[in-house]
């Protein structure tokens, strides 16, 4: 940002800053206007990011010039405004002399200037240019690609939009490890347009005036110190330990504006928004750093220990464990954005040794050191446990235990000696212990802040974790072995830390037993696995070893099927890495948590009241219980368990939301207590799976791969090929020129030679309507069909649309469907099986042709060879290791499903691919399938086409149309996308005041008229809207606020149906709010999910504080560009 001439200059760089925080923008305006001087920084990391750059984009000119390619060097020098012109000139003219490859491409346009790394040259022709076009590259010394560099790129499109006449269709990054990143530029364009209107309307002043809000932009800012001192002369709010902006803008508009008027506030005081337990901990905390103002030590108060509870939790220092000379203190460091999802780059280790400490540190700067350098850190942990059975880990906040937790899944590796430490309870955070059991004067519970108490640490270059990741980003960038040098001496530093604390914590449990009385120690628990898992564990290691025999550990230098071989090997254990997660959580729910905090578990319920009974099934009685609105994952159909008990509660009936009340199906005889709290069941038993699988690498570590005979489907599909047709030349579309994709199913799948075929299909394409036509032609033709998916609900889905073609069509056929009476998909003519045996027998016998269950049925070993083809719905939802246990049921496969809409549930992390859904591993890196892979069912039959023009473009590569005639459909003769704004603060999962804009909105709505897209008309009626909420909390709100009978819920419930009328409330005021992130508020499968519910209008509702998302990483901007591209697209607001 400069003034040139009297006018202001802006650049990408400015955008990125104004991204990060408003306030950093405007002082950058004020040093543009004269009126403020720029701190002063001296940072020698600029000097050598700006020579290596340089040398790396040298490199890569080299690189993109080589082969005889002709190249532009614009090269421009950019002083005064008569040189930038010259320089964007001539970078028009050699686009325009269509040169290969232009270099330092120069644009200085509108009071914008940019200067692109590269311009390439690509054959897609273009209004201005002709038989060509150019999309933008630019090189980052970075291995992995931050947002700010997607936001330069798409500003460097847009300058060669305006001389070309077209957008570019991909823009790419280059980063430093030689990788070429390639994104679709409409996943992100919108983001950057609404950046860039965002910042226009700050620098004209239209966003009013900014505070020097703490932001993580602070620790690289060169303003940061002089906003720091604002803070503090300003006494603010955010100075309190443990405050959150949203607590903040609570008490601001209670009129509470200061660290001083908040500890002056007298104690039971009501404010709006904040519970008073968390009012009070607030108000005391700040008491206290007020009084601790100018102390050389901070003062500490010791906290009451709370009354245990023989199913409570141990908190406090009743979590402390006694000391043990085998004690080990664990560090990480962690950098977010190195690689594809940050790297683990540093494992530090502290052990007391004869009195003294050691320190051990385990190094990983790439993908397989993290692998070894997690293994590494583990065996020493391991073996120092095993020989001091009372010692434990000791770490600080959470971080290390999920990051443990989450290398063993990523890496497939040391699963059992993770199993054991969490199951032992052997990791010890201090914390939870430190929080739990006293208050601090600090202004932060950081372990900076604490060990002020007790620790005189080093003086070292590094001195909290966000330096140390700015430090090794600039090791990445330079290699000078100081800068580890440096890290590594904080990290030991860190670990020391944790050896004070450890002490000075058992000084202060002594006093506070002095003070409160005796303080239990935390119940010591064994680890150890059974020894048969463990021999079953070996045989799987054993088994894995088989299958990478000679396969190279770099994935770049595996073949086809090597890649297969190896991938199979971590499907392997795939269904104990995803048990896992579900059983810890399980025991944290029965073992740690209370009946409160059910209340704020968004997978349980709590506060449960019992009514009494209101029915009888059979033997049983159904009872039902009440509680206040929450967020929940209790369904219908599914068993829930009591954590008091911690066995099964009851068989789910039936849940209602809005009336808050939950049915529970139990023994008449029943004497087991009602539950005060539901939470769901653990892992269910998935044995017949485990040993399909088990089966399949088995045969494949014998025969190989890609041989002739059993699983042959299966293994298509793990290498991920072009499905085998008979009479098909390899390589070719899979449908004909002239085909319909209904017509090629129909075609194709009677073909298939034991292989897979995947069936991708859009919402209200016909993906079930295209199944069940190709399952009664196979019917027809005397082959024995199989179904299958994640759900009894899917299932049923797939065979009442079967049965009800099957009525159009004049055709018969008998089925059976193994599943719970609630379950069954109510067609007169499929039986319902109460046992598996019974569908064997009914396959074996010919008594029936088509047969549906989950994978605890196909995957069973009686089940191999039972029918000619299983077609698995929902197999965007459904993981690859499941469909390979079950692909052993048949000759061939068909996968019909759609990745794009809702993903598979998963909880575990898995290694590179393992952790896939069938339909992901064979679209790949693609958001549709390719036409020689699969078939895309490229036609809507529910969305006007102005509809259709957004989901398409954002979601399906522009691939996706609407069937004829649907652009008749129409509400009161308007059809289209259309975003209301409603301003709220505050809200994390239910808004009254998008409720409300919502019920008035519908009250304008009804009566209207509807045309479908025969052109039928009629009014509008009350259950031809759809409301749909990301959270419970919000339906809840909704039900209070809108008319009995409105069809209301959550995306989940409202996959596969639709709607003249869609309207989705967001209900969350900023994404700071956001109670599970940006990912799920924001993501791009529940927003397409909850768009595409409509045929004629879609409305999205919500705070447009929403628009204003900071995106960090590459992978969060096409989730923001969804939400800013439908704003883009709204046609309908100015005309209500």
């Amino acid at each position: 940002m400069r003034l040139l001439d009297g006018e202001l200059i802006l650049s990408p760089s400015d955008l990125t800053g104004f991204s990060a925080c408003a306030h950093l923008t405007h002082l950058n305006s004020l040093v543009a206007a004269g009126k403020l001087e720029r701190p002063r920084r001296n940072d020698p990391l600029l000097d050598v990011l700006s020579r290596l750059g340089g040398e790396h984009e040298a490199k890569l000119l080299a690189e993109l010039a080589a082969g005889g390619r002709t190249m532009a060097d614009i090269a421009p020098i950019t002083k005064t405004r008569a040189d930038l012109e010259a320089a964007a000139t001539a970078t028009e003219d050699a686009m325009r002399e269509g040169v290969d490859v232009i270099y330092q491409a120069t644009f200085f346009h509108d009071g914008w200037v940019g200067h692109a790394d590269y311009l390439t040259w690509v054959e897609t022709p273009s209004p201005n240019l002709g038989a060509w076009s150019y999309e933008v590259a630019d090189a980052k010394l970075a291995r992995s690609v931050k947002a700010a560099a997607l936001v330069q790129v798409c500003a460097y499109s847009d300058h060669v939009e305006r001389i070309q006449g077209v957008p570019p269709d991909h823009v790419h990054v280059l980063t430093g490890d030689g990788e070429t990143h390639t994104y679709r530029l409409a996943s992100l364009a919108a983001y950057y347009r609404a950046l860039r209107s965002r910042l226009a309307g700050a620098l004209a002043g239209s966003d009013g005036d900014t505070y020097p809000e703490p932001v993580d932009h602070c620790r690289i800012c060169r303003w940061g110190a002089q906003c720091a001192r604002q803070r503090r002369a300003d006494d603010h709010l955010s100075l309190v330990a443990g405050m959150r902006r949203d607590q903040t803008r609570h008490l601001v508009a209670a009129g509470i504006t200061s660290r001083a008027a908040l500890a002056g506030m007298e104690p039971g005081t009501d404010t709006l928004s904040i519970s008073a337990a968390a009012l009070e901990r607030l108000r005391a905390q700040a008491a206290l750093q007020v009084k601790g103002d100018g102390a050389a030590t901070p003062l500490w108060e010791l906290l009451e220990p709370e009354v245990p509870d023989e199913e409570g939790p141990e908190k406090g220092f009743a979590a402390l464990p006694e000391p043990s000379p085998g004690d080990v203190f664990l560090d990480l460091e962690s950098d977010p954005y190195a690689l594809d999802g940050g790297l683990e780059y540093l494992f530090g280790i502290v052990e007391v040794v004869d009195g003294a400490p050691v320190y051990h540190r385990f190094w990983a700067h790439t993908r397989a050191e993290e692998r070894l350098a997690f293994e590494q850190a583990i065996d020493l942990i391991t073996d120092r446990l095993g020989k001091d059975p009372n010692a434990h880990v000791y770490h600080y906040a959470p971080y290390e235990r999920t990051a443990i937790s989450r290398l063993m899944g990523l890496h497939g590796t040391r699963e059992s000696e993770v199993d054991a430490l969490l199951r032992s309870e052997a990791l010890v955070d201090l914390y939870q212990v430190v929080r739990q059991s006293m208050r601090l004067s600090t202004e932060s519970y950081s372990l900076k802040q604490v060990e002020r108490c007790y620790f005189t640490r080093e003086a070292t270059e590094v001195m909290d974790a966000g330096s140390s990741i700015v430090t090794y980003e600039q090791w990445l960038v330079d290699g000078e072995q100081r800068l580890l040098d440096e890290i590594a001496a904080y990290n030991e530093e860190d670990c020391l830390s944790l050896v004070g604390l450890q002490e000075w914590l058992e000084q202060r449990r002594a006093e506070a037993e002095d003070a409160f009385g005796p303080i239990p120690r935390p119940a010591v628990r064994d680890g150890a696995p059974p020894e048969e898992l463990t021999e079953h564990e070996q045989y799987l290691d054993d088994l894995t070893d088989r299958l990478r025999d000679g396969i190279p550990t770099e994935e770049a230098a595996r073949s086809e099927e090597e890649s297969a071989c190896w991938l199979l090997g971590d499907l392997l254990q795939w269904h104990r890495r995803e048990a896992k997660p579900g059983w810890w959580l399980f025991f944290h729910r029965v073992r740690d948590m209370v009946d409160e905090d059910f209340v704020d578990d968004p997978d349980c319920i709590g506060g449960l009241t019992y009514e009494g009974v209101v029915g009888t099934v059979k033997k049983s009685e159904i009872h039902r219980y009440r509680f206040e609105p929450q967020d929940h994952k209790i369904r219908r159909g599914q068993y829930s368990y009591d954590p008091a008990t911690e066995d099964s509660a009851g068989f789910v009936m039936g849940v209602d939301d809005a009336e808050g009340t939950i049915d529970l199906r139990r023994g008449a005889t029943s004497q087991v207590p009602h539950p005060r709290s539901l939470i769901p069941c653990p892992p269910l038993r998935d044995r017949e799976q485990r040993d399909a699988l088990i089966e399949l690498a088995e045969w494949v570590a014998e025969h190989g791969v890609d041989a002739e005979g059993e699983w042959r489907a299966g293994r298509d599909l793990l290498l991920a090929r072009s499905p085998r047709v008979f009479n098909r030349r390899e390589g070719t579309t899979l449908a004909g020129p002239e085909e319909t994709p209904l017509e090629a199913a129909r075609r194709l799948v009677p073909q298939l030679a034991s292989s897979c075929l995947a069936v991708q299909g859009p919402p209200g394409a016909g993906k079930t309507f295209t199944g069940a036509h190709v399952i009664l032609d196979l019917i027809k033709a005397g082959k024995r069909v199989g179904v299958t998916a994640l759900s009894h609900a899917a299932i049923s889905t797939l065979l009442k649309e079967i049965a009800k073609v099957a009525l159009d069509r004049g055709d018969t056929f008998v089925g059976i469907q193994r599943c719970e009476e609630l379950e069954h998909c109510d067609v007169d003519h499929i039986e319902r099986a109460t046992d598996n045996d019974r569908v064997l027998t009914a396959l074996q016998d010919g008594q029936v042709k088509l047969a549906a269950g989950t994978a605890w049925l196909w995957a069973r070993q009686d089940m191999r060879h039972s029918v000619d083809f299983l077609f698995v719905d929902e197999a965007g939802q459904l993981s690859l290791a499941n469909v390979l246990a079950v692909s052993g049921a048949a000759e061939s496969l068909v996968l019909l499903g759609d990745p794009q809409q809702l993903a598979q549930p998963s909880q575990a992390s898995h290694p590179d691919g393992a952790g896939a859904s069938a339909l992901e591993h064979v679209l790949g890196d693609h958001q549709t399938i390719p036409p020689e892979r699969g078939l895309f069912l490229d036609a809507t039959y529910r969305m006007h086409p102005a509809i259709t023009a957004f989901i398409s473009e954002v979601v399906y590569e522009s691939r996706l149309v609407s069937a004829p005639d649907r652009e008749n459909q129409a509400v009161g003769g308007v059809s289209g996308l259309e975003f209301v704004a409603v301003d709220h603060v505050g809200n994390r999962t239910s808004s009254p005041e998008e409720a409300k804009a919502i019920a008035a909105l519908i009250g304008s709505l009804l009566g209207r008229t509807w045309r479908d897209h025969e052109k039928r008309s009629a009014p509008l009626e009350l259950d031809q809207i759809m409301v749909v909420a990301p959270y419970n909390a919000q339906v809840a709100c909704l039900r209070r606020h809108l008319p009995d009978g409105a069809r209301i819920g959550t995306v989940d419930k409202f996959q596969g149906q639709e709607a003249p009328v869609s309207i989705y409330s967001m209900a969350t005021s900023t994404p700071e709010d956001a109670p599970r992130g940006m990912s799920f508020l924001y993501d791009l499968h529940r927003f397409n999910v909850a768009v595409s519910r409509a045929r004629a209008v879609s409305v999205v509702v919500g705070s447009p504080a929403l628009l204003k998302v900071l995106c960090t990483t590459a992978g969060q901007v096409p989730l923001a560009n969804a939400l800013c591209r439908f704003v883009e697209m709204d046609t309908l607001s100015e005309g209500r």
